[in-house]
């Protein structure tokens, strides 16, 4: 049953990455929102949040959850300043669980220096 629930977690997950997303650019020092979409090079990553996430919790709610993640990439491409926002805070939490502590740097100098908003949806079956 467990494996059920992280099959339709990683399901909503890559679906929900895929139909929206926003990302920010920088131009003329102003950083602007721009949404992530399903090929923008972030495949990785949404990966790395799935592999780490924690649908064994309890407190979960059953069903779609929809949560949005801002996070910042600085300079040496490091994710900074984690916020998520959502349906089911304890879904929110553990989102910014793993951002927070993935070892993880973009290589791509393009991606830093921007402030980037990443739509996820998990799905949570019944135990």
């Amino acid at each position: 049953m467990k494996n059920m629930i992280k099959l339709f977690g990683v399901l909503g997950i890559i679906i929900s990455a895929g139909l929206t997303s926003h990302m920010k650019a920088q131009e003329n020092n102003v950083i602007k929102e721009v949404k992530i979409s399903g090929n923008d090079g972030f495949g990785e990553l949404r990966n790395l949040v799935m592999q780490n996430f924690d649908f064994t919790n309890p407190n979960l709610t059953e069903g779609k959850i929809n949560s949005e993640v801002k996070f910042e990439v600085s300079e040496n491409g490091k994710i900074e300043h984690v916020t998520v926002n959502g349906d089911c805070k304890y879904v929110n939490k553990e989102i910014q669980e793993v951002m927070t502590h993935l070892l993880y740097r973009f290589a791509d100098s393009s991606k830093m220096n921007a402030v980037y908003v990443l739509p996820i949806t998990v799905f949570i079956a019944s135990r």
